[in-house]
């Protein structure tokens, strides 16, 4: 399995104009399968049984469905009780029918003209020593992302003030003088202690990268 193509996703970014999304974590085939099947199951089995003349394939249904609900997550519109980790289902099913035998193990989806656009994320394989995304790893398979499109942007939010929708770049930039090109935190309680904390982690998709903290 080589650094390039997989039997899976281990990363897929749901990534908006204004460098805001989400990033989607799988941690096998096995899990892959399941999230996509989560989704397309249904909606193919409603649309089963005899052909209509005149009436789409199944696998155009589902086709629909997968652009629609993804186009409510570029436009903000899913529902809170779906949360991050339905729209990971859709993605899953998304990538399975974009891609057949060999999968990125980095995809990036895209809106193009109002289009979905689903192409290998080679960039987040070349690690510059600053996160391209800091993901907030909040649900099963990941939750909100903030993307980077080079070091000066990112010091600009590093250096920021926090907010309630973006905290963790925050974090990760006072914490870390050097990481992977992709970073995943999510909020902890020491159970010894009762203090908050965050825990992160960095995804090398198979290529050495570094994670080295900042000097105090």
């Amino acid at each position: 399995m080589s650094a390039a193509t997989a039997t899976f996703p281990e990363a897929v970014f749901l990534r908006r104009s204004d460098d805001t999304g989400y990033g989607f974590f799988f941690y096998g085939e096995e899990d892959f399968l399941h999230a996509a099947d989560s989704f397309a199951r249904p909606i193919l089995k409603s649309f089963s049984g005899e052909p209509v003349p005149g009436q789409p394939d199944p696998i155009d249904h589902l086709k629909v469905a997968i652009a629609t609900f993804i186009g409510q997550a570029f436009d903000r519109a899913v529902p809170a009780e779906v949360g991050a980790e339905g729209v990971s289902r859709a993605i899953a099913a998304c990538v399975r029918t974009t891609f057949h035998g060999a999968v990125p193990r980095v995809i990036v989806v895209e809106r193009r003209d109002g289009h979905l656009a689903v192409r290998p994320g080679i960039e987040f394989l070349r690690h510059p020593g600053h996160p391209l995304a800091v993901v907030v790893d909040a649900d099963a398979h990941g939750g909100e992302a903030r993307f980077f499109t080079s070091v000066e942007k990112y010091g600009e939010i590093g250096e920021s003030e926090p907010t309630a929708r973006c905290w963790l770049p925050q974090i990760v930039y006072r914490l870390y003088a050097k990481t992977p090109s992709v970073i995943a935190g999510r909020p902890a309680v020491d159970r010894a202690t009762g203090k908050h904390n965050v825990t992160c982690r960095g995804l090398t998709f198979g290529i050495k990268a570094p994670l080295e903290e900042r000097s105090v």
